[in-house]
């Protein structure tokens, strides 16, 4: 009948729609915890980094205050990349199939969305030590930040110590000491540790214990409840960890540029029904502030 044209995709739509929602809403959302994320309107986004004024200079008797001004550094750009994925329904499959195949199809589209930007987010740590770089252009987390002021600042540990209660002091101090361009105390404050699920075991050992874990001394653990533990499912080394500051101290960050979409069509040839994703959005880092890291052991 002419007037059941065109109505198959829409019939389906709802349905297979719902299960695509309910599933990416039954883990909650793991890249939103660590990053900053922002709505776009552009191509691109992009920072620029500047230093501020050096310390205030002392003034002798009768001499002309010392001048300053600001130094202008690099610049990081944000580019929203596109994806996109498609899948059909046949006319016969929908009519015959009784074991949950729909189901599974439309949980399989929503795996796929969750694992696309999770894992895309995830990267910029897991990277962190080499490809992914600050916006003074060496890796995220380095020994060596060069700063527009003269002089270098370490927000990696000296050597790549293991997950435990004197790796969390090093990257403490060194936190605690971080500088700006200028080599000004910034006054930054570790709040949480990000830990892949295989050091997650290890972290309630250290962060929870009231005496030093895997001793028989009864010293007391200074690091008890020092920090929030926070776990993400999508890192891949089982030996890397970092320490953050509160998101608003950070600039690990993304941008969507346009939220996932879906969409769904008839085929008249075939006679089923297609259905697509189609996102934009972008991951990455500013500035290496507020971060600290050891690739591990």
């Amino acid at each position: 009948m002419p007037a059941s044209r065109g109505q198959f995709a829409q019939l389906l739509a709802p349905g297979l729609y719902s299960i695509i929602y309910e599933d990416l809403e039954m883990h909650a959302e793991e890249y939103s915890q660590l990053f900053n994320v922002y709505p776009s309107t552009r191509a691109y986004e992009e920072d620029q980094l500047v230093a501020g004024l050096g310390s205030i200079l002392k003034k002798p008797e009768g001499e002309a205050i010392k001048m300053d001004e600001p130094i202008q550094g690099g610049s990081i750009r944000f580019t929203h990349e596109s994806w996109g994925l498609g899948f059909q329904v046949t006319r016969e499959m929908w009519d015959d199939e009784q074991y949950g195949t729909m189901r599974k199809v439309s949980q399989d589209f929503a795996g796929g969305i969750r694992q696309t930007v999770e894992a895309t987010y995830a990267n910029v740590m897991n990277n962190s030590f080499g490809t992914q770089t600050s916006i003074d252009g060496v890796s995220l987390i380095n020994t060596a930040h060069p700063l527009l002021g003269g002089g270098t600042y370490s927000n990696r540990s000296a050597t790549d110590i293991a997950f435990s209660i004197a790796g969390l002091q090093e990257l403490t101090i060194l936190f605690e000491k971080m500088v700006n361009e200028r080599g000004l105390l910034k006054r930054m404050i570790p709040a949480q540790v990000w830990l892949p699920v295989d050091l997650q075991f290890k972290a309630g050992e250290i962060l929870h214990s009231t005496y030093k874990p895997y001793t028989g001394n009864n010293e007391v653990n200074v690091m008890q409840g020092r920090f929030e533990p926070m776990v993400n499912h999508y890192f891949s080394s089982a030996t890397a960890w970092w320490m953050t500051s509160e998101k608003r101290s950070h600039t690990l960050k993304g941008y969507w540029r346009t939220q996932p979409e879906y969409d769904n069509q008839d085929d008249f040839f075939t006679k089923g029904a297609n259905f697509s994703v189609f996102f934009r959005f972008s991951a990455g880092v500013t500035y290496w502030h507020g971060i600290a890291g050891s690739d591990g052991v």
